[in-house]
């Protein structure tokens, strides 16, 4: 079965991340592609970003291809339950192609400041993967709102804030 790739614009394009949150190594995330009308955000209170639309907006991501149910489930869980899996038209090297990506439906507050992948390499990579992996070892475990609450609690302790 064919299966629509996902468009990752934020911190699930780090090979490291992508490899706690599958529970395996994900191979090669070589394929660039670029998302139009929409600009990449910080989020207030939390280490991740969002789209926002921005007619003139164009942001670069990573297409994963080679992806299983489980591999699914898992990134579902990862995204949690205020995000909504959409499906948009992204391009590529070698032209359109339909994609996933995970759109913010509730509870988060994007703010008026660009999402740096650099930046956040940099500056908050090694929290990020603690948070994750504290979060991910729930998959399977967790209904929606304790997994909502160990996110919450974990983001809170380890960056603070």
């Amino acid at each position: 079965m064919k299966v629509i790739p996902y468009f990752f614009f934020g911190t699930l394009m780090d090979p490291d991340v992508l490899s706690l949150v599958l529970g395996r190594d994900p191979g090669r995330l070589s394929t660039v592609a670029t998302l139009s009308g929409f600009a990449r955000v910080r989020v207030e209170g939390e280490p991740y970003p969002a789209l926002v639309e921005a007619p003139d907006g164009q942001v670069e991501g990573l297409l994963l291809r080679d992806y299983g149910r489980e591999d699914d489930q898992r990134i579902r869980f990862f995204e949690d339950f205020d995000f909504a899996i959409e499906q948009c038209s992204v391009e590529t090297a070698s032209g359109p192609a339909r994609a996933l990506y995970c759109g913010a439906v509730r509870n988060i507050a994007p703010m008026d400041i660009t999402w740096s992948y650099a930046d956040w390499v940099r500056d908050e990579k090694d929290r990020f993967l603690k948070v994750a992996g504290i979060y991910m070892a729930g998959f399977g475990v967790l209904d929606p709102e304790a997994a909502d609450r160990l996110w919450l609690n974990t983001v809170r302790e380890i960056y603070g804030s």
